[in-house]
């Protein structure tokens, strides 16, 4: 602090024109109490500044704590929406493969039902080949006893037709010779 002049009231206390012989203090005297008063309020001012930074920290990270927090209860709350997504989608997933396990059973049980099907119907088609068969044998038997029985019958007509002839006619020509004479004259009475 400098010297202080009253100019108003006292203007020559304290004056000098000379020139002062610096310094002109020999000895000094030292009030450690008023340094340790200074340094105490120069150390609290400090102390007080980094308390205030100190208190603006914390105030910016709580409220990016709070923010955090916010963004954490957000993503907490997502997850839990897609847990219970996932856990509907696990659900269908597993009534899924359940029908699909069903459907698997049917079509098993299905294809054992063809299978025994197709069995049937290869052992009806042989039963019906056999019967085929069988029954062309007995074609082919009847036709042959037919052809025998006709020819057996022919030949029975033909030596009853002229032993009847030769009774009613006397005659000693067989009733094929005479036959045979009228189918010629039909035949040329159709040509005429």
């Amino acid at each position: 602090m400098g010297l202080f002049i009253n100019n108003s009231k006292h203007p020559n206390v304290f004056k000098n024109n000379q020139v002062l012989n610096e310094p002109n203090q020999a000895y000094s005297r030292r009030d450690f109490l008023t340094e340790f008063m200074k340094d105490e309020s120069l150390n609290k001012q400090e102390l007080m500044e980094k308390v205030k930074q100190l208190s603006q920290s914390i105030e910016d990270m709580t409220n990016r704590l709070e923010k955090n927090e916010m963004t954490n209860q957000l993503v907490l709350q997502q997850v839990n929406e897609q847990l219970a997504l996932q856990k509907d989608t696990a659900k269908k997933i597993s009534e899924q493969e359940e029908l699909q396990r069903k459907v698997a059973e049917k079509l098993e049980e299905q294809e054992e039902r063809q299978t025994e099907v197709l069995t049937r119907l290869d052992t009806q088609e042989a039963l019906v080949d056999k019967i085929t068969h069988q029954l062309n044998h007995i074609r082919s038997i009847l036709f042959e006893r037919t052809n025998y029985l006709a020819g057996k019958i022919e030949d029975g007509y033909r030596v009853t037709s002229s032993y009847v002839y030769k009774l009613m006619t006397g005659a000693d020509k067989p009733l094929t010779f005479f036959l045979m004479n009228q189918k010629k004259e039909e035949n040329q009475q159709k040509m005429d």
